[in-house]
């Protein structure tokens, strides 16, 4: 009897766990490893990103968005490479890898926009 209480008390805590809403967020593997190259110190260049989220609480326009603009602070485009529920913590727990992709120097298209820029005009999505 004290087994099949033990397994409800587990079922009710991994359903706590997943009913918190986590927002998707961009993971940072070696944020607390202070042993890691550039502890502290900003990032100036990045090939990849990984987004954490849950799929109940975030839709895959809020993760590719997250992807542009993280990939953007460094003038490059997102494109997606992965999925993996081996990277991210239990609240979170699928990844979305994006390959940043470009050179990271700034170019001016038109109208002051960055060519190369992901663009979404009318759910049409393209580079500018």
């Amino acid at each position: 009897m004290k087994h099949i209480y033990s397994m409800l008390a587990l079922v009710g805590v991994v359903f706590a766990l997943s009913a918190c809403a986590v927002p998707p967020y961009v993971h940072n593997a070696s944020e607390f490893n202070r042993s890691a190259q550039g502890f502290g110190q900003p990032k100036t260049d990045i090939s990849a990103v990984t987004i954490c989220y849950n799929s109940r609480s975030a839709t895959p326009r809020q993760v590719s968005q997250l992807a542009i603009s993280e990939c953007a602070r460094f003038n490059k485009t997102a494109q997606f490479s992965k999925q993996s529920i081996e990277i991210c913590p239990l609240q979170a727990p699928s990844a979305a890898v994006y390959d940043c992709i470009g050179d990271g120097i700034a170019r001016e298209g038109t109208q002051g926009i960055p060519s190369g820029t992901l663009m979404n005009y009318d759910g049409i999505q393209f580079r500018y």
